[in-house]
C-alpha cells in the first residue's frame, strides 16, 4: 500500500490554525475522495523555528490515487481547504512512500 506524505512548514504561531484546517477541512474532503487518513504529527512550536507538519494518507495503488485526485478537484470543499492552508504554508514537500517488506503492517 503506498502512502502520500505531505511535510509542510508553518510558522509556530500558525500551527494551531493549520492543524485545525487539516482536521476540519482536509480530513473530510480527502476521506470522502477515497483516501485513508493515517496520521498527522508536528515538530515542536516551542523551539523558535518553523514547524513541520506531516500528514500521511494511504491508498491501494496509483490508479486509486488518480481517482482520489479527480474526486478532490470536483469537491468544492477542497478549494476552501487549499486556500486556507496555502495562506499558512511557508514551504514543504509531497512524497510517495512504500512500506518495506520487513516493516510491521
Amino acid at each position: 500500500m503506498p502512502y502520500v506524505v505531505d511535510t509542510i512548514e508553518v510558522d509556530p504561531v500558525s500551527l494551531a490554525s493549520y492543524l485545525e484546517a487539516v482536521e476540519q477541512l482536509g480530513v473530510p474532503v480527502m476521506t470522502a475522495a477515497g483516501a485513508s487518513f493515517v496520521s498527522c504529527a508536528s515538530t515542536s512550536a516551542d523551539i523558535g523555528e518553523r514547524v513541520d507538519v506531516q500528514t500521511v494518507w494511504a491508498f491501494a495503488d496509483h490508479s486509486e490515487w488518480n481517482v482520489i485526485r479527480r474526486n478532490v478537484v470536483l469537491d468544492p470543499r477542497w478549494y476552501e481547504y487549499a486556500g486556507r492552508v496555502a495562506a499558512l504554508r511557508k514551504g514543504g514537500t509531497r512524497r510517495f512512500y512504500y512500506r518495506a517488506d520487513f516493516s510491521p503492517p
